[in-house]
């Protein structure tokens, strides 16, 4: 029996297990529509992956310039009612891409805006109740707690969505996200206000992002979100054309790679309490580079599974340490500056995944998609600054 016993028993707050509670309707839903919303786009802009990458690196330039004015926002309106409207807005922009057929360019203009509303109320609040509701020295097996759950309740959704794709059509896939969505809002609406408040000016926030002392965390954040880029847009439409357009078979895949990810999530989840955690993010970030290395090398269905696996397997050993660090930081500074520091390393991640999606722009056409598995391996080493 001790063996099923990966984690010792911990006392969860009421806040985190309603967090969870709503993490599983967000992990049904971007398991649902995550794999396949670049490939979705990529059918929609005449197969054209330039326009791809064009509305992604539009987005995510407008939030790097507007967190400041999101984390404003939450002084105004409270930290829960900032999440609920986040939330709230992820619907229009599902909403945009489903009637995006009628008119490409005013409904993507339109979704990348509503995105923009999501990510400006959603995100800072969420990262600092994440703080406020987690216990310092259970945090990376409470992390664990809520990622084992995602995959859980995940693990058939992009299946299904395939299958759905298969037979149907991507409008009803968003119409049962958007569904799934709304009732996420439930129990968003019983977390407590955290009451954290924003006090640098928009800016004296990139002063801080450009000062000294901040620029190792700056650099880590920053590759994170460059190789996070790779893995949401280019991977997917890698596996796209290997699988010879079979959303079905790209579905079978996800699912397989998720179902190995649970036990080894809970695993790494109580290492990363025991274990000096930077240790553990450097063999991580070095496994994971590995990864995107293999990843450059794949032709075959089959290679997609194995290294997809192997992959996966790696980003918990990268990720789970360098979320529980990032979390861990943010509460050990002066409590009144948490959101402060949320917003420049959100706009670090931002700011990686608008460099390396004006990177693809360039190369894409001279040297293929490659190039990006091995600039994301690069950039999964400089993790390690953080």
């Amino acid at each position: 029996m001790k063996f099923f016993q990966l984690t010792p028993k911990i006392e969860l707050s009421r806040d985190f297990k309603i967090l969870c509670f709503y993490q599983t309707f967000i992990a049904l839903a971007d398991g649902m529509i995550g794999l396949f919303l670049p490939v979705f786009l990529f059918e929609h802009f005449h197969q054209s992956v330039h326009w791809v990458i064009v509305f992604y690196i539009v987005g995510y330039l407008l939030y790097a310039l507007l967190v400041p004015f999101g984390a404003i926002l939450m002084n105004k309106i409270g930290s829960e009612k900032s999440i609920l409207l986040g939330r709230f807005f992820s619907l229009p922009f599902y909403l945009s891409l489903y009637f995006l057929k009628n008119d490409p360019f005013l409904f993507s203009v339109l979704a990348v805006l509503f995105l923009l509303f999501f990510r400006l109320f959603y995100w800072i609040p969420y990262h600092v109740d994440f703080v406020s509701f987690t216990e310092g020295k259970y945090r990376g097996r409470q992390m664990a707690y809520l990622a084992v759950l995602g995959y859980l309740v995940s693990i058939g959704a992009p299946l299904v969505s395939g299958f759905l794709l298969s037979e149907f059509s991507f409008e009803l896939v968003f119409d049962l996200v958007m569904v799934i969505l709304l009732i996420s809002l439930i129990p968003l609406k019983k977390l407590k206000d955290t009451q954290a408040r924003f006090e640098f000016s928009y800016t004296r926030t990139f002063q801080e992002l450009f000062k000294k002392q901040n620029r190792s965390s700056v650099l880590a954040y920053l590759a994170d979100g460059v190789q996070s880029m790779v893995g949401v847009a280019i991977w997917p439409l890698f596996i796209y054309q290997i699988l010879e357009k079979q959303y079905l078979a790209m579905g079978a895949v996800a699912a397989l790679v998720t179902i190995g990810t649970v036990l080894l999530q809970l695993l790494i989840g109580n290492y990363t309490d025991k274990y000096p955690k930077k240790k553990l993010l450097k063999i991580g970030s070095f496994l994971y580079a590995l990864g995107w290395i293999a990843k450059s090398l794949v032709e075959t269905a089959f290679q997609i599974f194995i290294v997809g696996t192997f992959h996966s397997f790696m980003s918990i050993i990268l990720r789970t340490p360098l979320d529980a660090l990032t979390y861990e930081r943010l509460s050990c500074r002066d409590s009144s500056y948490v959101d402060e520091y949320t917003v420049l390393r959100e706009i670090s991640i931002a700011l990686g995944y608008f460099l390396m999606g004006v990177l693809i722009l360039f190369l894409i056409g001279l040297i293929g998609f490659k190039f990006a598995f091995l600039v994301a391996a690069f950039a999964s080493l400089l993790i390690n600054k953080l």
